[in-house]
């Protein structure tokens, strides 16, 4: 038997093989087989072979016991280029693959037999112990021991499995209803509260919308202090009548005549009326007569402006009467 050192190969004959883990316990030391391509990942979870999924599609790879893992070379899908065995402690393990004593893989075939002891694990949880990889259109066994501190959820990632390890969000606890018959006592209302005395009050349909009232009313920064009133109120000087010069002077009463009327002027001399009439105020023209009396102001005397011409009486009147008999 070939005793492989970290990191050596060997070539495997096959067709079929046979691998023994030790160390590999089941709820302490879980084993699986990933079935990776050319990029070193999965084709899809189905090539991930583990206990609650002991047999790849093809079945090429199965895992036959807690420990053990058998391999058909010849069924393997040529798109599937290396097969990792790895190993991983269960949650309720504490302490790393160190701990697990003797923890190494024998490959065994009708002409193959290889050991390959886990070395360089410290802390590591999950590790892949060996790998058989195609190498030039033949199949050879390498020692890995390469493993990851974060465990199993690594490990899964690192070879493209999705990997789901957040625990589900637990469900809000549901209310039971009440039976029949009783029925939860009705809350108080709450109390109004009182509106500030400095801010209005505001209305129904502005309550508990976040809506700002209206400020209130500003007061004057600097009062009048107590007892000081408003300045009195000035007077204004009673009006100045001056004479406008653009004017002519007012006119006095004159001879007794209404306030600003002047007593009829006549005609001037030498005026002769038209057609003979005489002169408007009544008069007739200058005749040698003597000049009418004028009234108070200038005006005629009351019942014309001509002084009455006397008349002789007629004949046969005696005292001014006429004689008997007679008219």
């Amino acid at each position: 038997m070939t005793e492989l050192s970290r990191g050596a190969n060997a070539p495997v004959s096959g067709p079929t093989l046979e691998l023994s883990v030790a160390g590999a316990r089941q709820g302490s030391v879980d084993l699986m087989v990933f079935q990776l391509g050319a990029d070193r990942k999965v084709r899809s979870d189905a090539d991930f072979v583990f206990f609650n999924q002991p047999t790849s599609p093809e079945g090429a790879v199965r895992l036959t016991g807690a420990d053990r893992v058998q391999v058909d070379l010849g069924a393997v899908p040529p798109a599937v280029e290396t097969l990792a065995v790895a190993v991983s402690l269960d949650d309720a393990v504490a302490g790393g693959l160190r701990d697990i004593g003797g923890l190494g893989v024998t490959v065994g075939g009708p002409a193959d037999a290889h050991s390959a002891p886990a070395s360089g694990l410290t802390s590591e949880r999950a590790a892949v112990l060996v790998e058989i990889y195609r190498r030039q259109g033949s199949w050879k066994v390498r020692n890995v021991s390469a493993g990851w501190t974060a465990g199993l959820p690594a490990l899964a990632r690192e070879h493209g499995v999705s990997v789901d390890d957040a625990p589900a969000p637990a469900s809000p606890p549901v209310a039971a209803a009440p039976s029949a018959g009783q029925y939860p006592p009705p809350q108080p209302a709450p109390s109004a509260q009182p509106a500030p005395s400095n801010q209005p009050s505001q209305a129904p349909w502005r309550q508990n919308t976040g809506a700002q009232p209206y400020p209130p009313q500003q007061q004057p920064q600097q009062p009048y202090p107590a007892g000081q009133q408003y300045p009195p109120q000035q007077q204004y000087p009673a009006a100045q009548h001056s004479p406008n010069p653009q004017l002519p002077p007012p006119v006095l009463p004159q001879n007794g005549a209404p306030h600003g009327v002047q007593p009829p002027q006549g005609p001037p001399p030498g005026y002769a009326a038209p057609g003979g009439f005489p002169l408007p105020g009544g008069g007739m023209p200058s005749t040698g007569s003597p000049p009418p009396a004028s009234g108070p102001g200038g005006w005629p005397p009351p019942g014309g402006d001509l002084q009455p011409v006397p008349l002789p009486p007629p004949p046969g009147m005696v005292a001014g009467y006429p004689p008997p008999g007679g008219r």
